[in-house]
């Protein structure tokens, strides 16, 4: 299998695609990390025309796949064996890459084998499953996919912003409006309040906006 999914088609700004930098930065990983991934096959980009060329773009569900990965690797899983889980879902769900939003992921603790299976498929449930949970840690539940989206905009430090794919191609932005926080910082960073520079802000908005850069960059 390719590195990208070629699903070649016009840019769609409403879709929330990102660039691979973009992505990286929204997930906070290292870009260091998304690129070895990306070779890696763990996530893979959509190919979209962009002035007359092809681009790689990472969709929101790549984002919170990414923030999975991420607990995937601190659970002690091995790239090889967290590709080899996603791919067997795909081919589990027929081709569906995202299908592991659905599934059941653990974590042998001992080894670091990475166990998934899908709820309508129960023939395919794996052996290891059934060591017991003394031995596995459970990643995937039912809360998952609301916990891997606070990851990315903690509810209760950043009241006042949201990363919502039909806004803004899924940049960060303040919560109500289309001003991304980078927008945000980047009037701070030139030495002008942004609170003048967006008149519909308030300077609570412009605060957290600004503390939500600060969070990305802390990585």
């Amino acid at each position: 299998m390719t590195t990208a999914v070629k699903a070649e088609r016009n840019l769609d700004f409403d879709a929330g695609l990102y660039s691979p930098r973009v992505a990286a930065r929204v997930a906070r990983i290292k870009y260091q990390n998304f690129q070895a991934w990306a070779k890696a096959n763990l996530v893979r980009a959509m190919k979209v025309r962009v002035s007359k060329r092809p681009e790689s773009t990472y969709t929101y569900n790549d984002l919170l796949l990414m923030r999975l990965i991420v607990r995937l690797k601190e659970q002690g899983a091995k790239t090889k064996q967290i590709r080899v889980a996603l791919r067997t879902l795909e081919m589990m769900s027929g081709g569906d890459k995202d299908a592991w939003m659905r599934a059941t992921i653990l974590v042998d603790v001992s080894s670091g084998v990475v166990v998934a299976f899908l709820p309508e498929k129960p023939e395919w449930n794996p052996v290891a499953a059934s060591r017991g949970p003394q031995k596995m840690a459970t990643i995937f539940f039912p809360d998952l996919i609301r916990e891997l989206k606070d990851e990315l905009v903690p509810v209760e430090r950043f009241p006042l912003v949201e990363v919502d794919p039909r806004i803004l191609a899924g940049a960060p932005v303040v919560k109500g409006t289309r001003i991304s926080t980078r927008a945000v910082i980047s009037a701070r960073e030139s030495g002008q309040d942004p609170v003048k520079v967006f008149p519909d802000l308030t300077p609570e908005q412009a605060a957290n906006a600004e503390a939500y850069e600060e969070f990305l960059k802390a990585g």
